[in-house]
C-alpha cells in the first residue's frame, strides 16, 4: 500500500544545512529511518524532504535539471553581456542534491519499515509493521516459508506506468509470479493491501494489453514472412494459422473444410487480405521491423494506427484468450484487504493542502513531497455513477471514452448486465412483510438509493468571501463551489483550485499534467474513469474493517479583498503576488454507524502547535445539527465505507453474466447456480457475533445499535498494542457475504466472498488474526475442494 515499502538510497546525498545532520549514504533506509525522523524534528527537515521528493515527471530529482534558489550563484549585469552572464548563471547555479531511491527487496522489505532499531519497539503495531504479522500467520497456520511466499515491493511514490517505465516493475511482477507457479506446481494466491489493490488492478489491465501486442507481433511476423516467401506449406501453422481459422469464422467460411489444398488457398487469400498498402509493401525488412517496434512502443492505445489493422483485431481476441488462460494458470485466489475500490479523498487532500502523515513536519512541507508523487492519483475518488449504464448524459460518456482512449460504460459492460437492470426484479418481491434488501444494506444503498461521494455532503467545497477593504469576515458577499468525484476524474478540480488560489509555479496545474500523462495518455485503459469489476480469477476474497472515524470530505475557505484583486496584482517589491497554499477550513468525518460530523480546523503556525491542535476535538454534527445517517457504517479510518463496500457489487457477477444479452456462446450445463431474476438469492449471509467463535446464518443485529463493537471504548485506538498482539485482545463482530457462479466461456466455477469486520482499523487488516482467519478459512476450504489439500 501507500508508504508501505522501504525505500533505499542508491546515491550519496550530502546534507549541508547543518553540521549536526548526517549525510544520506548509499543503501541507507530513507523510508522509514528513525534517525532521520529525529533529525527532521529537531534540526532540519529539508535534506530528508529533498531526498523523498520526485522531479516534475516522477523522475529522480537531479534528473530534471532543477536548481536550488541559491542567490550566491547568480550575478547581475547589463548591456551586451546579459546573454553570456545568464548562461554562466545557469551552469554555475547550485544544483539541488536529490536522491536516487529504490524499493528494498525481499519479504523483509514489506514486513516492517524500520527493522532492528528502537523504532521497531516504538512503532510496533503502528506505522512500522506492514506484512510482518500476516507472514507470521501464514507460516504458523499454513506452513508457508520463503520458498512459497513472494514479495512484490514497489516504489509507492510512483504511478503504476512509471513503476514499469523506470523500474520494470510490472514485467518483473509477471516473471516472479510465473516463476513461483512453475517452482511450486500450483497457481498462486495474490494478497494485496490498500493501494496495492489498485496496483494489482492496473497490472491486470497492463498484462491484457501486453498479451494483445505480443499476439500482434507474432501475427505480423508470420504475415510478413508469408507475404515475402509467397509459399504456404501445411506444416507451417503457428499462431498465424490459428488466426486464419478465426478469420475464416469471421468471414463465414465452412467450419468442417478438410480439403488441404482448399485450406491453403484460403490461407493465401488470408495473407493477401492483410497485406499493407503499396507504399508499405515496398519498404525493406529492416523498416518493417522498425514499424513493428513503433507499434509495440505505442502499445496501441485504442486510437493508434496499426500497420495491419485486421491482424490487430485478431490479435486482441487472441491476447484476451491468452490473458484469461494466464490468470487461470497463475492466480488461483485473490485476497484484497482494505481495498479502496472507489478511491479515497484523503490523498486528494494531501495534494490540495498537504497531510503530514504523522511525521514531524508541517502539512505545507509535506505537500511539496505529495505533489511530486504520482501515486496520489492512483486512488483518486471514482463516482459510483460510473458503474451504471443509465447516466442521462451518454454523449459525455462517449466523448470521455474517446478522449482518453478508454471504453464507455456500455462497452465495458457488454458481457455483464448493467447494475441498474437488477433493481426492478428485486423490488418486485417487496411487500408489507418482506424486505428483500434486509440482509443486504450495502447493495440497497448502491443499487436502489444510488449513494455517491456527494449524496449527503460535498466531497470538496470551497467557500469564498469577497470583502471590501475595511470589511471583516464573515463578509456579505459569499459563494460556495462544490466538487464531486467526477470533477477529480476529469481534472476540473485542479483547474478550479489553480484559478482560485494563485500559487507560484502553479503546482496544481503541474499535478493535472501528471494525471494526464500517466492516465489519460497512457497505453493502459484509464481505470480512474470506471468502477472496478470482479477480476477473472477463480476465488476472490475481499475483507475490510468498518466503523472507525474516517475523513470523507473537506471544506476550504478563501477570502478575497477587492483592492488586491482588482487593482494590485504585484507586491510592494514589484514581484507578482501569490495567495499561498489552499486553506482547509473544515474536515467532514463519517463516524461509527455512518454518523456525519464536521470538525473545524485550527490555524497552527508551527509543527508543535499542529500536534497539540490535532488532539483538540472540535467536532459537531454536520449541517447545523442535522444528525441524519447516510450509511450504516463508516470506513476503516483511511478509506470511506462507500469505497470499501463497492466489493458487494462483485457478489452479483454471476447473475449479471446470466442476464447479459450480448453473449454469443451457449449456456453451459449447470451454469444457473443463481436465479437470474433475483440477484440477491445467490448471496449467502452469515455473521460472527462480537466475542464469538461460530458463524451464524443471517446478517445479525442492525449495525446502528449498541450490540455491535464500540470502537470508541477501546483504550488503544488505532493499534492492537504490544501486550495483546494480532487482535487477540478482542474478537470483533464480522459479517460475511458469499456467492458462486460458473463461467459461460470456460465452465470454471468461481466464488466471491466479502467480509466486514466491525471496528477493525485500516492497517489492522494485515495483522488482526480474527480477520485473517476469516479470510483464509475460505482459502483453505477452496484448497480442499479444488486440489484435495488440507
Amino acid at each position: 500500500g501507500l508508504a508501505s515499502t522501504r525505500l533505499v538510497s542508491w546515491k550519496h546525498k550530502p546534507c549541508p544545512q547543518s553540521p549536526l545532520l548526517s549525510d544520506i549514504k548509499m543503501l541507507d533506509h530513507v523510508w522509514l529511518n528513525m534517525n532521520l525522523l529525529i533529525q527532521m524534528a529537531t534540526i532540519d527537515v529539508r535534506c530528508w524532504s529533498e531526498c523523498m521528493t520526485l522531479g516534475r515527471y516522477q523522475s529522480d530529482y537531479d534528473d530534471d535539471g532543477e536548481y536550488s534558489n541559491a542567490t550566491d550563484a547568480t550575478t547581475e549585469s547589463d548591456g551586451d553581456n546579459d546573454s553570456q552572464d545568464e548562461e554562466e548563471t545557469t551552469t554555475t547555479a547550485t544544483r539541488m542534491h536529490g536522491c536516487k531511491l529504490r524499493p528494498d527487496e525481499g519479504l523483509d522489505s514489506i514486513s516492517s519499515l524500520a527493522p532492528g532499531s528502537i523504532s521497531s519497539n516504538l512503532l510496533v503495531g503502528g506505522t512500522n509493521t506492514v506484512y510482518a504479522w500476516l507472514i507470521q500467520w501464514l507460516a504458523d497456520n499454513l506452513g508457508y516459508d520463503v520458498t512459497s511466499i513472494v514479495a512484490l515491493p514497489y516504489d509507492w511514490r510512483l504511478s503504476p506506468d512509471k513503476m514499469e517505465s523506470r523500474d520494470g516493475f510490472l514485467t518483473l511482477m509477471r516473471k516472479k509470479i510465473e516463476a513461483a507457479v512453475e517452482s511450486n506446481g500450483l497457481p498462486g494466491i495474490m494478497v494485496a493491501h490498500s493501494m496495492g489493490n489498485a496496483v494489482f488492478r492496473y497490472f491486470l489491465e497492463w498484462l491484457r494489453v501486453q498479451m494483445q501486442h505480443e499476439a500482434y507481433e507474432r501475427y505480423a511476423q508470420q504475415a510478413e514472412h508469408a507475404i515475402a516467401t509467397a509459399a504456404v506449406s501445411s506444416h507451417h501453422r503457428g499462431p498465424f494459422w490459428r488466426g486464419r481459422a478465426i478469420y475464416r469464422n469471421i468471414v463465414g467460411e465452412r467450419e468442417n473444410n478438410t480439403n488441404t489444398a482448399e485450406e491453403d488457398e484460403i490461407f493465401v487469400d488470408f495473407t493477401r487480405a492483410f497485406e499493407p498498402d503499396a507504399t508499405e509493401k515496398s519498404k525493406s525488412n529492416h523498416q518493417n521491423k522498425e514499424n513493428r517496434q513503433e507499434d509495440k512502443d505505442e502499445a496501441n492505445s485504442a486510437g493508434s494506427t496499426k500497420k495491419y489493422p485486421k491482424l490487430w483485431e485478431l490479435a486482441k481476441m487472441e491476447g484476451d484468450s491468452q490473458w484469461i488462460d494466464w490468470l487461470g494458470k497463475h492466480v488461483w485466489t485473490y485476497v484484497g484487504l482494505a481495498a479502496p475500490l472507489l478511491g479515497a479523498p484523503g490523498p486528494l487532500r494531501s495534494v490540495l493542502s498537504g497531510e503530514n502523515m504523522g511525521l514531524p513536519f508541517t502539512d505545507e512541507e509535506a505537500r511539496i513531497l505529495e505533489l511530486s508523487f504520482g501515486s496520489t492519483s492512483s486512488v483518486n475518488p471514482i463516482p459510483t455513477k460510473m458503474g451504471f449504464c443509465d447516466d442521462p448524459d451518454d454523449r459525455e460518456d462517449s466523448r470521455r471514452a474517446k478522449r482518453n482512449k478508454s471504453k464507455s460504460r456500455k462497452e465495458q459492460n457488454r458481457n455483464l448486465a448493467c447494475l441498474d437492470e437488477l433493481v426492478s426484479d428485486i423490488e418486485a418481491r417487496a411487500n408489507e412483510t418482506y424486505n428483500p434488501w434486509q440482509d443486504y444494506p450495502a447493495l440497497r444503498l448502491l443499487l436502489k438509493d444510488r449513494v455517491d461521494y456527494d449524496s449527503a455532503f460535498p466531497m470538496i467545497r470551497v467557500e469564498r468571501e469577497f470583502c471590501d477593504e475595511s470589511e471583516k469576515s464573515p463578509c456579505a458577499n459569499q459563494t460556495a463551489i462544490d466538487f464531486s468525484a467526477q470533477d477529480v476524474m476529469n481534472g476540473n478540480i485542479f483547474d478550479q483550485f489553480s484559478n482560485i488560489w494563485k500559487e507560484e509555479k502553479d503546482p496544481l496545474g503541474v499535478k493535472l499534467e501528471q494525471l494526464q500523462d500517466s492516465w489519460w495518455k497512457g497505453n493502459v485503459p484509464n481505470m480512474l474513469e470506471s468502477t472496478p469489476e470482479r477480476p477473472h480469477i477463480k476465488h476472490v476474497v475481499m475483507a475490510y474493517g468498518t466503523d472507525v472515524p474516517t475523513e470523507a470530505g473537506y471544506i476550504y475557505k478563501k477570502i478575497d479583498r477587492k483592492p488586491n484583486r482588482s487593482n494590485n496584482t504585484t507586491s510592494a517589491e514589484g514581484k507578482e503576488a501569490f495567495d499561498g497554499v489552499p486553506e482547509m477550513h473544515k474536515v467532514i468525518w463519517e463516524e461509527k454507524h455512518g454518523r456525519i460530523i464536521e470538525e473545524s480546523m485550527p490555524e497552527p503556525s508551527t509543527f508543535t502547535e499542529s500536534i497539540l491542535f490535532k488532539k483538540k476535538q472540535t467536532r459537531r454534527p454536520f449541517n447545523s445539527g442535522d444528525s441524519s445517517l447516510w450509511l450504516h457504517h463508516s470506513g476503516d479510518g483511511t478509506i470511506p465505507y462507500l469505497s470499501l463496500m463497492w466489493a458487494h457489487t462483485w457478489l452479483l457477477h454471476a447473475t449479471r453474466a446470466m442476464r447479459s444479452t450480448n453473449h454469443t456462446m451457449p449456456m453451459l450445463e449447470g451454469e444457473r447456480i443463481s436465479n437470474p431474476h433475483n440477484a440477491l438469492d445467490s448471496i449467502k449471509v452469515s455473521h460472527r457475533p462480537k466475542g464469538g467463535n461460530d458463524w451464524i446464518q443471517g446478517y445479525g443485529a442492525d449495525p446502528r445499535v449498541d450490540e455491535n463493537y464500540d470502537y470508541s471504548s477501546r483504550s488503544n485506538i488505532g493499534d492492537t498494542g504490544t501486550s495483546h498482539p494480532h487482535g487477540t485482545k478482542y474478537k470483533p463482530k464480522m459479517v460475511r457475504f458469499q456467492s458462486e457462479g460458473k463461467s459461460r466461456s470456460t465452465g470454471m466455477e468461481y466464488t466471491t466472498t466479502v467480509i466486514e469486520a466491525i471496528g477493525v482499523e485500516h492497517k489492522e487488516t494485515t495483522r488482526n488474526y480474527d480477520i485473517l482467519a476469516a479470510a483464509f478459512t475460505d482459502v483453505l476450504k477452496n484448497l480442499n475442494e479444488d486440489y484435495g489439500l488440507v
